[in-house]
């Protein structure tokens, strides 16, 4: 999902519209890594507009990502119907 920001800098809401607003979505075919100092590090890139702005990582203690993968999973648990796209 992206948020679009209006002329005022304020949200305008949340689009699932790839080319619409700033995204921040797993890199594709980069699978997750481990730092030197030993933590998990999600490569991730930034999108604006559908355009490429550049690349980073979210780099998390195995702590972070244990609890990371406990709320991803309740989520799957209680998934809604997904609607047609």
């Amino acid at each position: 999902m992206a948020t679009q920001k209006n002329r005022s800098g304020r949200n305008k809401g949340t689009t699932a519209n790839p080319a619409q607003g700033v995204r921040i979505e797993r890199l594709p075919s980069r699978p997750l890594q481990r730092t030197e100092a030993g933590r998990i590090a999600l490569p991730l890139w930034v999108l604006n507009d559908g355009e490429h702005v550049g690349d980073g990582a979210l780099v998390m203690t195995c702590d972070e990502a244990a609890e990371l993968h406990r709320e991803i999973g309740r989520l799957l648990a209680t998934q809604p119907e997904e609607k047609s796209r």
